[in-house]
């Protein structure tokens, strides 16, 4: 594998604000013919990792950490972040959930808008959120390389 250079990190942010910028842009990100969803393994795992990190992230497991691509950015209501908890919305350790997934696929890149919510020891403080992630091709798996993560506005039971 060759090491990343400027211009190979130039052109991944390049990719990277175009995918995120579309699928930003409204709930449904555009289709074409090259961004028409793929069914098969590619969906199932994409999913499953997005999962598997909204899930862990809402609980503070640093495991998550494996689903990310080496050079993982994170942006949490405008603001970009390195450290736990990634995800707005997720003040700290309880339980997540994931829901209205919506996967497109463009060669080694797919990106999703999830939904998910969080919930700490008081239900009555149950938090929820919008994300877009980008996750890239790595060898045989998909590695998360960008989240950016809205809080919504807490509602009631």
């Amino acid at each position: 594998m060759r090491p990343s250079t400027g211009r190979n990190r130039a052109a991944m942010a390049a990719v990277v604000a175009a995918l995120a910028t579309a699928a930003c842009a409204s709930r449904v990100p555009p289709r074409g013919p090259l961004l028409a969803p793929t069914l098969g393994a590619d969906v199932a795992t994409i999913r499953a990792a997005v999962a598997a990190f909204v899930l862990g992230e809402a609980a503070l497991e640093q495991s998550v950490d494996t689903l990310l691509a080496r050079e993982a950015d994170f942006v949490m209501d405008g603001v970009a972040l390195e450290r736990q908890p990634r995800l707005a919305g997720v003040p700290g350790p309880g339980t997540g959930t994931v829901n209205d997934l919506q996967i497109q696929l463009a060669g080694d890149y797919a990106w999703v808008v999830a939904g998910y919510a969080w919930v700490g020891d008081d239900p009555a403080g149950a938090e929820r959120g919008m994300a877009t992630f980008v996750l890239q091709r790595q060898g045989a798996g998909w590695r998360i390389r960008h989240v950016h993560s809205s809080h919504v506005e807490r509602w009631t039971r």
